[in-house]
């Protein structure tokens, strides 16, 4: 009985590699159709697996279910966000849990004047932003300027919802991004913030009302209440938020995409 199979790969060879490992034959024995050849975008932007698809009609191998294999091999997780407006990164604890005064303690330490950004180093990531821009055939205006702690980069289109994303994390990735193609070769102190239309002052705002709503809960039923699921910065958001709230602790729990502020009332 002929039966078809998907694979995919960074390249054409590589799917064909995956084929051969998952069927166990040797590349003589494969008939497969390329029905995509994949591409490599540009700077990460647009990129895709290559896709080929193998028959196995007259051969008696037996398949191997694809979910036994990890699926990283296939493509690389998302880029990790870097810190928004004011907030840096939740620092790691040595335990399961950190708490919200712990993540201030280890805060305290700060630059005391960090160094202005030159005209061209202003320059050159305006261009940067501009071709990540272009590549996602966005019409937008980009306003970049030094903002003390940070360098921020604004950008306006009519296209926001498309620039943000989902919860963020289109705007997140591009922020990553840009950070890194930026300082690739010119290592500078500041991140670079990118936002577009005050979102990010929005959601620091929402989660903050969602912080205070969830510890008014907590105190008024006297239990633990988690919340979503968030990036390191939002959780800090968080933290920050509530450490003067005598009434209530904060925690984070959680591993990966799951990683939560947990928030307690004292005892």
């Amino acid at each position: 009985m002929s039966e078809n199979r998907e694979f995919h790969g960074s390249s054409v060879d590589a799917a064909v590699e995956q084929a051969m490992k998952l069927l166990d034959r040797d590349r003589g024995e494969l008939e497969y159709e390329i029905a995509d050849s994949g591409s490599v975008g540009f700077l990460g932007i647009g990129a895709r697996d290559a896709r080929i698809i193998v028959s196995n009609a007259g051969v008696s191998h037996n398949w191997v279910d694809s979910s036994d294999v990890v699926e990283e091999t296939f493509k690389s997780p998302p880029p990790e966000p870097t810190e928004d407006l004011k907030i840096t990164e939740e620092p790691e604890a040595p335990g399961p849990q950190e708490s919200s005064v712990d993540e201030a303690q280890d805060n305290t330490e700060k630059p005391s004047e960090p160094e202005a950004a030159s005209e061209e180093m202003l320059a050159a990531i305006r261009e940067h932003a501009v071709g990540i821009l272009d590549v996602m055939d966005l019409d937008a205006r980009v306003d970049i300027y030094d903002a003390g702690d940070y360098i921020a980069v604004d950008v306006a289109t009519s296209e926001a919802g498309l620039f943000i994303g989902q919860k963020g994390e289109t705007i997140d990735a591009l922020q990553h991004l840009l950070n890194v193609i930026a300082y690739k070769n010119h290592p500078f102190g500041k991140r670079i913030v990118l936002d577009s239309e005050g979102y990010r002052q929005r959601r620091i705002e929402a989660i903050e009302g969602m912080a205070h709503r969830s510890a008014r809960r907590a105190v008024r039923e006297q239990r633990t209440v988690e919340l979503p699921p968030m990036n390191a910065s939002e959780r800090r958001i968080v933290h920050v938020y509530l450490k003067e709230n005598i009434q209530v602790d904060t925690n984070s729990a959680g591993d990966g995409g799951e990683r939560r502020v947990v928030i307690s009332p004292q005892s």
